[in-house]
């Protein structure tokens, strides 16, 4: 056991994090130990780089595609889904070392300002700049809702179990739940609705944070921030009224700062927030130690109590915010580890550092060209298995211990469960006329009854010349007193004719082009 509680040390050293499993099978004992690294993705201009976040290798990248907004991307661990900014087009990648190209390119319905993945990776939801909110099955690509959400572009989004969070540029954050927003039958004419609304900001949302899950049974609280120099607190209540699920929120804290805000993250245990600034980064506790007035003490003893910061009608000042003193002045993006023990930030001007949130000390700077064209979104989870985690060792007693040094890699992605998106909202395989759809809708008869009646003439015991004289017999029966007809007939022909003519030049003028560029060719290819 001393090896072994060696070897965990060292793990321990190393910074991963370890997941340690003891079994016993026939009377051995079989000790498992799950290696779990973490990874940041960064999101610029220049595409998507992926490092590991406790030694700063780069693992991964993605090329071809801008991200222009704080939440331009979003990932799970075997794909990177990625809204470009300069035109309405979607980047699918394969998490894979080596692996740079897009594996899916195509477009979405309208320009879209900030994409989320929820569910397992199941679900992809998009907020446009006309502020709407989309909803995709990642699988089949099958639109399955679209609604308006926002008077102005839809700036920010967070998930939770059954619920999407989205913030606008109208200053409003709105809670919809997925049961109803999704059931579009169910609503029929109504239209989608909002469960609760937060409207206490006075500027466009910048980020919304959900830390913990349940939001639905009101264990978990929103934050949200603002240009308006604000973070707030709040308190979701949702409960079953007559007409469906209705929901309550409730303010429960306001921290103003020196600045604008433009990104936030808060840590599992609610206890920290870390905000990001157009003046610098700061750090607020969410609880601090008080002491009691030792006048009403009998044994007169000091005494301390945990309270909590702000409340209903209280603001947090910037007075009791800790300062990151080495931290760039313009923070446009930051993103908690997993344990909380490490903070990734990045500046207006690309600089993305790695700070030890204890002692508030900058412990990596990731420096790399790609990242000089300024970085927009930051991106922390578990690294997938064919980046090197989770790396699974295994020993049996104390005779093999050192089969816990062997690595096995995860294998390289081929494949991946992601179809192109559709464009317009279909419900029972039907497209319904809506805000994506063209406004002249155009119904075509169907064909079924021309194909069978075209195969009736197509049978093997029936001649053609005898289809064909039927059908003279019946163009001669049309024939009127007044020669309506045939002056028709006639007008048709002159303009096959007229095809014909248009047919004949445009099959020379493709002749005459391509015998040129094969002259061209065999002349390049003689001088060469």
């Amino acid at each position: 056991m001393q090896k072994f509680s060696a070897e965990l040390n060292a793990c321990w050293c190393t910074g991963a994090v370890a997941a340690v499993t003891i079994v016993a099978v026939d009377g051995v004992v079989v000790v498992c130990i799950g290696m779990f690294t973490e990874v940041v993705s960064i999101g610029s201009k220049s595409g998507i780089q992926v490092y590991d976040l406790r030694r700063g290798a780069k693992l991964a990248q993605c090329m071809g595609v801008s991200i222009g907004g704080r939440q331009g991307f979003g990932m799970n661990d075997m794909w990177v889904a990625a809204a470009n900014e300069t035109k309405a087009v979607c980047h699918v990648y394969a998490l894979n070392r080596g692996d740079a190209g897009a594996k899916l390119v195509f477009p979405f319905p309208e320009e879209i300002s900030c994409v989320q993945v929820f569910d397992g990776g199941n679900y992809f939801a998009a907020g446009s700049r006309s502020g709407r909110v989309l909803v995709w099955e990642i699988a089949s690509g099958r639109m399955v809702g679209a609604w308006d959400a926002h008077y102005g572009a839809v700036t920010a989004l967070a998930s939770d179990e059954g619920v999407l969070v989205s913030g606008g540029e109208d200053a409003v954050v709105h809670v919809w739940l997925l049961s109803q927003a999704l059931d579009q039958q169910a609503l029929g004419s109504a239209g989608v609705a909002p469960i609760a609304t937060m409207g206490e900001h006075t500027m466009p949302i910048s980020a919304i944070s959900i830390p913990q899950t349940g939001l639905l049974a009101g264990r978990a609280r929103i934050y949200t921030a603002s240009g308006d120099q604000t973070c707030k607190q709040w308190c979701v209540r949702v409960g079953r009224g007559e007409e469906g699920y209705v929901g309550e929120a409730q303010l429960l804290a306001t921290f103003l700062y020196p600045a604008p805000v433009n990104d936030i993250a808060v840590d599992k245990s609610e206890t920290r927030v870390f905000v990001g600034t157009a003046d610098g980064l700061f750090q607020t506790n969410l609880y601090v130690c008080t002491r009691a007035d030792a006048d009403t003490v009998e044994d007169e003893r000091v005494e301390s109590e945990l309270a909590a910061l702000g409340g209903t009608s209280d603001a947090v000042f910037s007075k009791v915010h800790i300062e990151y003193p080495a931290a760039e002045r313009h923070i446009v993006a930051v993103s908690l580890g997993h344990d909380g023990t490490l903070l990734v930030s990045a500046s207006q001007e690309g600089t993305v550092r790695v700070w030890d949130t204890a002692s508030r000390q900058c412990i990596r700077t990731i420096s790399d060209k790609q990242l000089t064209t300024g970085v927009r979104q930051l991106y922390t989870c578990l690294a997938p298995p064919q980046l090197g985690g989770p790396r699974v060792l295994a020993g049996v007693g104390q005779q093999r211990h050192e089969a816990m040094a062997r690595q096995i890699p995860g294998g390289k992605i081929t494949s991946i469960s992601f179809a192109p998106l559709q464009r317009l909202f279909r419900a029972n395989s039907v497209a319904e006329a809506g805000g994506l759809e063209a406004g002249v809708k155009i119904r075509l008869s169907s064909a079924d009854e021309d194909l069978a009646r075209f195969d009736a003439d197509l049978v093997s015991d029936t001649v053609y010349g005898e289809t064909a004289r039927g059908d003279m017999t019946l163009v001669g029966g049309l024939g009127t007193v007044d020669g309506t007809a045939k002056r028709q007939m006639a007008d048709l022909q002159r303009q096959i004719e007229q095809l014909q003519r248009h047919s004949a030049r445009t099959r020379r003028l493709n002749d005459e082009l391509y015998q040129s560029a094969v002259t061209e060719w065999l002349g390049s290819r003689q001088k060469d």
